[in-house]
């Protein structure tokens, strides 16, 4: 329903149809969105007993039994959200006789807008049934505006009784057409649709309303989706129908929108081709069929190379037009039983169906690489470019599908590496790939993929034997390759601009986790992350923060940004600007392996850092009397810099017990808890802390 209605409305509405309503045989009426009754005819008021010196805009409801108010009002509701409906229900005479009656209930529609309901009395069960002949021909002056198509037929002839000129405009026949052929009908419903149609059909003879979708073709020869709604109509003594009424509307253009919808679900909206959704539905299938008719299905990865140059130096647009063109290339090059699919970027993946020998596949590889070679002509230049192609095939290679690709995908990674242009894939090949390159390859769709994710490791404070804080630690567990180490991945990133894309992403979703602690009531500790310099010195890198703290009305002072020493260093007036502007905002800062950086530490007067963490190097050799002095120095020194200090990598009592001693009670380390997920953090606030109180002596 819409609370809001501006021109046109209903009383306009009303005015235009006013003097067509009044004439109409049958019982009508006009009701608002608030459900008054705006215009009623001369049938209704004879009917209901409330004549035209009673004022309009008596509400619907008020002429209604006491146990019918709820039931029409959801069947209000109902159409008041554009379905067209029947009902049956009670209405109670001025004079308290109650009458059962059917009413079709249309929604008035203009523009776009719903105004109100248009509502006709189809059946009434205190008076003598009209004739299936006296069905009202001229339904249609009504619902012309909203192109409705009301067609009453008999219903052991199927013939037409009466139909409204609008179906003319629906299906392209006259009135005089449907009249003179009673099965006219079932000459224009699309052959592939008769059978749900007739079905629809018989549901109806039998006494059920039915709605129905289905395909037509007009009498000019276009085709279109039609939604028919049919009402079986009985007489008093009579359990099956005696006439059908149909309500039909062109529902093409909601067809279209849909099939575009679907479209775009399952293509590339650039190149049109299948996505990586339709692919995994298609190779499931493809495999199904080849393992019980024992035929080999191929697998083909292809990656152009040196694509980011073209987008370097053209720019993303004219990136986009090669794409287009080789994606149109590859497309007609191929069988109408294969696949290809645009994977993102410049990958592409190719699915070969009923192959006869492996060597089809080779012949195939072969064809793509010299169709991609074929030069390319922008801005008045010619362009070359070359491919890596990995190939596998069932059921050599593999019976799932997810594993065929994976090999494929090796298998290119091979060939870009080696530069021999096509590699079919050889068991044992994933391991002689470079493992670097390998992993910056993966790690570019690990965030697609939902591979990466966060463990939470408590930071506590000893004294008032609590969890103050969790620093938000980056996972990533590949499907092939297994658990990456951070200490691998994060430095490939951070070689390539992935250190941003990751970087971001960690933001987001600690932000998103800690708001959905805050809504849990938890305690109101801090999550920390880690920012690289990188990032930090990004214009953009403040209003990040402050946008994904406000999307997530997360309070500023629950997050807290970690950076090291040497990011602290690399741009100390950039760097110094951003730590000022973030504390502003409210997020402090916590500067990482204090210590390891011992020569810069003149610098640190400068940054108003409030935590600084001690490095776990200086804590894992406290056996060593200079060790000891050195971390004695260390906490001595951020305590008389006025800063909080943690403790970083304390796993043992002993350890513990030291740190106590020097006054350092903030901690953080396996002796308390290891990095881990977040439903196991959610117990350590519990009332028991799930045996995290044990650990403080």
């Amino acid at each position: 329903m819409r609370n809001e209605i501006k021109k046109p409305d209903i009383n306009t509405y009303l005015e235009v149809c006013k003097p067509l309503l009044k004439d109409v045989p049958y019982p009508c009426y006009l009701m608002d969105l608030e459900g008054s009754i705006v215009f009623s005819n001369d049938t209704v008021q004879e009917l209901t007993g409330y004549m035209s010196e009673y004022p309009y805009q008596r509400n619907f409801v008020s002429i209604l039994e006491e146990d019918e108010i709820d039931r029409t009002i959801d069947h209000i509701k109902a159409v008041l959200k554009g379905e067209k409906l029947t009902f049956q229900t009670k209405l109670r005479h001025r004079n308290g006789t109650v009458m059962f009656v059917d009413i079709l209930s249309v929604p008035v529609e203009v523009d776009g807008v719903i105004l109100g309901i248009c509502g006709y009395i189809t059946n009434i069960a205190s008076e003598k049934r009209h004739s299936a002949g006296s069905i009202p021909s001229h339904w249609d002056n009504i619902f012309t505006g909203i192109e409705i198509c009301l067609w009453s037929l008999d219903v052991k002839t199927m013939e037409t009784i009466s139909i409204s000129p609008v179906c003319q405009t629906i299906f392209g026949y006259r009135e005089e057409e449907f009249l003179a052929h009673p099965h006219l009908w079932e000459q224009f419903v699309l052959p592939a649709d008769k059978m749900g149609a007739y079905k629809h059909i018989e549901l109806v003879k039998k006494g059920k309303s039915s709605l129905h979708e289905y395909r037509i073709v007009t009498k000019s020869g276009e085709q279109k989706w039609v939604s028919d709604f049919i009402v079986p109509i009985f007489t008093e003594h009579q359990h099956l129908p005696i006439r059908i009424d149909r309500i039909v509307v062109d529902i093409t253009k909601r067809k279209s929108a849909e099939e575009k919808l679907t479209f775009l679900a399952f293509h590339d909206s650039l190149t049109g081709l299948p996505n990586r959704r339709k692919l995994d539905h298609e190779l499931h299938k493809v495999l199904s069929e080849a393992r019980e008719k024992e035929k080999m299905v191929g697998v083909i990865f292809l990656d152009l190379d040196r694509f980011k140059y073209i987008n370097d130096s053209l720019g993303h647009k004219m990136g986009d037009k090669v794409l287009q063109v080789i994606a149109q290339r590859l497309k007609l090059s191929l069988r109408n039983d294969d696949l290809i699919s645009r994977q993102g970027g410049d990958e592409f993946v190719i699915l070969l169906t009923n192959l006869t020998s492996k060597e089809d596949l080779l012949e195939t590889a072969a064809r793509i690489n010299g169709i991609i070679a074929k030069p390319i002509r922008l801005l008045g230049n010619e362009y070359v470019l070359s491919a890596s192609i990995g190939m596998s095939i069932f059921p050599d290679h593999g019976y799932e599908a997810e594993g065929l690709i994976q090999k494929a995908d090796h298998a290119m990674y091979l060939a870009k590496e080696s530069g021999v242009g096509i590699q079919p894939y050889e068991l044992g090949m994933s391991t002689s790939l470079s493992r670097k390159l390998l992993l910056e390859q993966y790690l570019h769709k690990a965030i697609e993929k939902k591979e990466l994710y966060l463990d939470y490791q408590p930071i506590v404070d000893v004294y008032g034997k609590e969890v103050i804080g969790l620093e938000a630690l980056l996972r990533w567990n590949h499907p092939v390759l297994g658990a990456i180490s951070p200490g691998e991945f994060i430095q490939i990133a951070e070689e390539s601009d992935l250190i941003i894309k990751l970087s971001n992403w960690v933001l987001e979703t600690a932000c998103r986790q800690r708001k959905l602690w805050a809504e849990k009531n938890l305690p109101p500790f801090y999550v920390s992350i880690n920012v690289p310099a990188r990032q930090i010195n990004l214009e953009s890198f403040l209003e990040n923060v402050k946008d994904t703290l406000e999307r997530y009305d997360l309070p500023s002072h629950l997050l807290k940004i970690e950076i090291t020493e040497r990011t602290a260093m690399t741009n100390v007036k950039k760097t110094l600007t951003t730590i000022n502007e973030l504390q502003d905002i409210g997020v402090d800062l916590i500067l990482d392996d204090f210590g390891v950086g011992y020569s810069s530490i003149s610098y640190l007067v400068q940054y108003p850092f409030n935590t600084i963490k001690i490095d776990k190097s200086f804590i894992e050799g406290l056996e060593n009397k200079n060790q000891r002095s050195v971390c004695r120095t260390l906490v001595a020194m951020g305590r008389n810099l006025g800063m909080n200090v943690v403790a970083e990598g304390v796993e043992e009592l002993s350890q513990y017990q030291f740190l106590c001693s020097i006054g350092c009670h903030n901690m953080q380390g396996y002796y308390f808890s290891r990095p881990t997920s977040v439903k196991h953090i959610e117990t350590l606030f519990t009332s028991k802390q799930q045996g995290l109180q044990g650990k403080f002596q």
